[in-house]
């Protein structure tokens, strides 16, 4: 790589964002140069569902046929197993704007990045180089102007994009925060030669420890996703096995259980952790982040790809709406900054509902104690009375409702099948045993309820004076002793093989089964 190369755009980390965003941003005026540290690609499991809201973004940038071509397989809706006598709740898509039917797609996550690889490789104006690990930003005063290498160059651009994962490692050095729990931890098996109780529909089954996400990547070929307490997590590969046969198998029905056991006893199996990111900043004078880098939630909704697609989409229009006809070489560092705040708040607007609604839907399935469990029977209440509350829903889930309101109105009113739900509490009891215990059940339905609720007043607010011009502010990064930024607290030791980390570190979220 020649020092003396000048790009419009870097963009660091070549897994599935940072492909897409390639293919996105590239063209006969636009140099594009991908960096990733990988020379393969990531061998962990990761997401491989993408609703129709996220499949519809890739075709405006011509890349859903591609995948479809490489093995892509459509997904319909969702059916969800209640639990009770057997019955399944079936959710489809929204159809488009124009009425057609609309589908996700689901592949596996190494075969979607090969063909995504190969596709934005042949873009125009798109160069992609692997086994390039970046450990730093390049500045000019406040102003990201590239990137440095490990190995000690430094290679410029008008525009660094970041999207090197839900642990980056460039997210603190540009001086935004990312606030970090951990939910859980997933199980995921590669399940053969069986397909899912309704066929290409993501099929999701309750366990008492845990939700089961099941989805088909191919032709009697099942990704099988397992929630496992954090608690539990932990121990051999001989425990973990036990406690998937032991607790979780005897709630998937047959075939799909056989298939499960099949994979359980061929060690199919990987154990990942589950993290919610939370952020208020994605951009900087001359850098923004992305995909799963500017946030991400519990993989049981299974949005994190949509949102990734979603902000290449914001940001390419973005910086479409600020440049217009500006030639390439004429563009000002004041219109890329014009094009990153705007698309900061389109991509808040579009992406705090989802994260609220990932929040709220794993707390619900997972169903910790009887008000979670009553939730979730106002849940199936509400899907039960009618076709129009099992749309909404799923507009919510894909993509296309995204805003807080519409969240908010359908837990509200999913609140209130609750209580039909509780009043069914006690039966049987004297009154005044019935009454206290509806009246903890309802408590402990409130306890769950209020965090997504208030978190939705509060992100309201932020996007409103955001939308305003009041940004929350970026923190400034500490400088280490050698002049490069000092990782801040917010990223974990186990994130130090992320794309843009050493691939030899340790993790501690993650175990090979």
């Amino acid at each position: 790589m020649s020092e003396s190369e000048a790009w419009d755009c870097i963009i660091v980390g070549g897994g599935w964002v940072g492909l897409v965003a390639a293919a996105a941003l590239g063209s006969e005026t636009r140099k594009v140069l991908v960096l990733e540290a990988r020379p393969g690609t990531d061998p962990r499991f990761r997401g491989e569902l993408i609703h129709a809201g996220g499949v519809r973004a890739l075709a405006e940038i011509g890349l859903a046929s591609a995948l479809e071509q490489a093995g892509a397989y459509r997904a319909r809706g969702f059916a969800v197993l209640t639990g009770h006598n057997g019955e399944t709740l079936e959710l489809e898509y929204p159809e488009d704007a124009q009425g057609e039917e609309s589908f996700g797609l689901a592949m596996d996550h190494h075969e979607m990045v090969h063909a995504l690889r190969r596709e934005a490789a042949q873009r125009p104006g798109v160069t992609i180089r692997t086994g390039h690990r970046v450990v730093d930003v390049v500045r000019q005063g406040d102003r990201v102007v590239g990137v440095r290498l490990a190995d000690g160059r430094e290679v410029r651009a008008k525009l660094t994009v970041v999207a090197d994962g839900r642990h980056s490692r460039l997210r603190p050095l540009l001086g935004l925060e990312g606030r970090a729990s951990l939910l859980s931890f997933t199980a995921a098996l590669e399940i053969e030669g069986v397909g899912l109780p309704r066929a290409r529909r993501g099929t999701v089954m309750l366990a008492p420890l845990g939700p089961i996400l099941a989805y088909e990547v191919g032709e009697r070929q099942v990704r099988m996703c397992v929630d496992i307490p954090t608690e539990r997590a932990k121990g051999t590969k001989k425990s973990l096995a036990s406690l998937l046969v032991g607790e979780y198998a005897p709630h998937v029905p047959e075939p799909l259980r056989a298939g499960m056991l099949a994979a359980i006893e061929a060690g199919r199996v990987e154990l990942c952790a589950n993290q919610a990111i939370s952020t208020d900043r994605v951009a900087v004078q001359g850098a923004v982040i992305i995909g799963d880098a500017a946030g991400c939630s519990h993989p049981l909704s299974a949005g994190g790809m949509t949102v990734g697609v979603q902000d290449v989409l914001s940001l390419r229009a973005a910086l479409d709406r600020a440049i217009a006809t500006t030639p390439t070489a004429d563009v000002s560092d004041a219109q890329i900054d014009r094009a990153l705040v705007e698309h900061e708040k389109t991509r808040y607007r579009s992406s705090r509902g989802r994260e609220v609604l990932a929040q709220a839907l794993y707390e619900v399935f997972l169903g910790a104690n009887d008000g979670a469990r009553a939730l979730r029977d106002g849940m199936f209440r509400y899907w039960r009375a009618s076709e129009r509350s099992r749309r909404a829903s799923m507009a919510l889930l894909s993509g296309d409702d995204a805003r807080l309101a519409s969240f908010a109105r359908e837990y509200v009113t999913v609140m209130g099948y609750a209580l039909s739900a509780i009043a069914d509490t006690g039966r049987g009891l004297r009154l005044s045993e019935a009454l206290a215990r509806r009246s903890l059940v309802w408590r402990e339905a409130w306890q769950v309820a209020r965090e997504p609720l208030s978190k939705s007043g509060r992100f309201t607010w932020v996007e409103t004076l955001r939308n305003f011009g009041r940004r929350p502010e970026a923190a400034v990064p500490a400088m280490s002793s050698s002049g490069a930024s000092a990782p801040s607290a917010n990223v974990p030791a186990e994130s130090a093989g992320a794309e843009t980390g050493a691939s030899d570190a340790p993790r501690r979220e993650r175990v090979r089964h």
